[in-house]
């Protein structure tokens, strides 16, 4: 409005100067440039008030662009408005602007490149109103359903090597079909001893019967066996950078498709709307509905319920992605869970990480 305001009085010196030189010269020529700089802007304002009570506006978005039109709009109707983006994950909000050209068919289109540098899942709210040609009224803010870009992050290339943890022995009853672990009460695959192999592993009554020392791998109970946590802390008095943001997001589900590609199922927990959600992870689809769901969910703070979270789902393993070291570290490894803390805004992940 600062801006229609402001053209207004420009309008209104520009007659003042025409009806001082009509007065002087008294002339055709001057009579003529008065009215039309009173009629010409008059007539415009009506057309575009006329216009904007059937103006539509609608967005659609494709990959990264995003295409806003405008139906109801003319030759003395323009269309101009700008865009609001914020990223869900990091907090970030930009504006962009929207330039509408004139059009003589009714309909005018825009069509936006969203860009970040960071990534997350983008929301977008075009706020379209209709003006005159010489930007003297502004209709209000024509309706419009938001838009989401998701941006993926580059996933960093890890190995993960999944540490023996005797302390914690899951109830589940579904064991990986892909690796071994530790659960004697479930056999994973019988093979030849390997010098190395735990001698406690040896199955002495196979062995006798074939001659040759065989061994009896343990079946890994895959339930609850890795729990990975997305720790937020933004909070009211306390904000994450978006740098570090981007960083922690691209660790979290690079360490999530790592574990998928080596299949070792997981529950993916991280806050949403200020409280912990928890996603099984164990196909490649359940991999990228959790990403699309993550970097939706916001950066809202989980309002302190690590610890709870951790008693509530107990895990032989706990990965926790995290901007610093919680307040409550020393308490992290309840249950007996072996607890990995990673902070990428500190320290470089390794590309072999053991958990």
């Amino acid at each position: 409005m600062k801006t229609v305001r402001k053209r207004r009085i420009i309008w209104a010196v520009w007659l003042i100067c025409a009806a001082l030189q009509w007065l002087f010269e008294n002339n055709a020529a001057t009579l003529a440039l008065l009215i039309a700089s009173v009629a010409i802007p008059l007539l415009s304002v009506a057309a575009a008030v006329r216009r904007s009570k059937s103006a539509e506006l609608t967005a659609q978005t494709a990959g990264t662009d995003l295409t806003v039109r405008v139906k109801g709009t003319g030759l003395f109707a323009l269309a101009a408005g700008d865009v609001s983006c914020e990223n869900r994950l990091t907090g970030e909000q930009t504006q962009a602007e929207l330039r509408f050209p004139p059009a003589l068919s009714g309909e005018s289109e825009y069509v936006l490149h969203v860009d970040t540098a960071h990534c997350g899942t983008l929301r977008l709210r075009p706020q379209v109103r209709v003006q005159d040609l010489f930007g003297l009224w502004q209709s209000g803010p024509l309706r419009c359903e938001e838009e989401y870009v998701t941006i993926a992050p580059k996933l960093m290339p890890l190995q993960i090597v999944l540490a023996d943890n005797t302390a914690v022995r899951s109830d589940s009853e579904k064991y990986s079909q892909n690796r071994p672990g530790s659960d004697p009460s479930e056999t994973f695959a019988i093979r030849e001893y390997v010098p190395g192999d735990p001698i406690r592993q040896i199955h002495w009554k196979l062995s006798q019967k074939t001659d040759e020392l065989m061994l009896r791998e343990l079946g890994l109970p895959i339930a609850t066996q890795i729990l990975l946590i997305f720790r937020n802390l933004r909070t009211e008095k306390e904000t994450v950078p978006a740098e570090t943001a981007d960083a922690m997001a691209k660790t979290y589900l690079s360490v999530s498709y790592a574990l998928q590609s080596e299949g070792l199922v997981h529950t993916a927990a991280f806050a949403e709307d200020g409280r912990f959600v928890l996603m099984s992870v164990e196909s490649e689809l359940d991999l990228h509905e959790m990403q699309e769901r993550f970097l939706t969910a916001g950066w809202e703070a989980e309002s302190g319920e690590l610890l709870r979270l951790l008693l509530e789902t107990p895990s032989a393993h706990v990965v926790i992605v995290s901007a610093a070291v919680p307040p409550d570290a020393q308490s992290l490894s309840v249950n007996g869970s072996l607890v990995t803390l990673l902070m990428p805004s500190q320290a470089e992940i390794p590309s072999i990480l053991e958990i």
